[in-house]
């Protein structure tokens, strides 16, 4: 009985040195820094065939909801094609899926590793005239989000200027990214 008297106070001890040495960024906090910073832009086109101009600005994330050590991201935005038989407007939906990555230089986590899941279109019958420009949109889309950070931690705020150098690695929670640091 005295044994676990005395592991108590140990255990919870050590259960605060690990929130001590951790710091996590929720799903809302990237959801809202995409909404307040982050934008795709792009033209893309096979010459003479076909051409579009694309907008991403509706960008939300599912942290490790499917897969444990990846970030979803849902992206919508305006579409427009053009092809020697006329132009279409229309609203795509994209379902990505990435690995994000702490680069602790810039204090920013960034996507790496993207793989497009699942694209939809508004009309939908003119989805599948898409297809041949999907490896070059999938390819643009992965470098933008591999130079552009979905979240950066903020060095006006305390405790985010505190750790960013620090950061020992990323990991992946339901909901939120898990960034553990040193103290020293």
């Amino acid at each position: 009985m005295l044994k676990h008297l005395l592991l108590l106070p140990f255990a919870l001890l050590l259960a605060a040195c690990s929130s001590l040495t951790q710091y996590s960024v929720s799903e809302g906090e990237i959801n809202q820094y995409l909404k307040d910073k982050v934008a795709f832009q792009k033209e893309l086109g096979i010459p003479g065939i076909m051409s579009s101009k694309i907008r991403l600005d509706d960008l939300q994330s599912r942290i490790g909801r499917s897969r444990a050590d990846r970030v979803e991201l849902d992206a919508a935005g305006d579409l427009q094609v053009a092809s020697p038989l006329g132009s279409q407007q229309m609203r795509i939906r994209l379902s990505l899926s990435a690995r994000p990555d702490y680069v602790a230089e810039q204090g920013a986590i960034y996507l790496r590793d993207l793989e497009l899941i699942s694209v939809k279109t508004e009309p939908a019958d003119v989805g599948a005239a898409l297809t041949p420009l999907l490896p070059t949109f999938n390819q643009s889309l992965s470098l933008f989000l591999s130079q552009t950070p979905v979240y950066r931690l903020d060095t006006s705020r305390q405790n985010e200027a505190r750790i960013k150098d620090k950061v020992e690695a990323l990991k992946v929670e339901p909901g939120r990214l898990v960034i553990p640091f040193k103290l020293m």
